[in-house]
């Protein structure tokens, strides 16, 4: 991954225990994100069809959980993930996470 590629501006938002949920930003950064290849498609579906995308950030010293979302902000308008597994240190070298996600309907 090229520092280039991350364009996105990104909101990770943790949500509070109140009814209705209310969302409180943890930090925000620049990511990349795209939909899975044909392969990855065929394999989340046989894991139970929960994983739609990826996103990609710097490496962070924060513990991102699967209950938080991501604001994306993009030309088109704003775009809500949510984290469907832990992130993975790629290459465990504390340099890029990469999270699968599900895109909001």
């Amino acid at each position: 991954m090229r520092r280039s590629d991350l364009k996105f501006n990104m909101t990770f938002q943790a949500p509070s225990t109140s009814t209705p949920t209310v969302w409180t930003t943890i930090f925000t950064c620049k990511g990349a994100f795209w939909g899975l290849s044909q392969a990855e498609s065929v394999q989340a579906m046989a894991l139970g069809g929960t994983i739609t995308g990826k996103v990609r950030i710097d490496y962070r010293p924060v513990k991102i959980r699967t209950t938080w979302r991501i604001k994306v902000d993009q030309p088109t308008g704003e775009t809500i993930l949510n984290i469907v597994g832990p992130p993975i240190n790629i290459n465990g070298d504390n340099k890029i996470l990469e999270m699968r996600i599900k895109e909001v309907g």
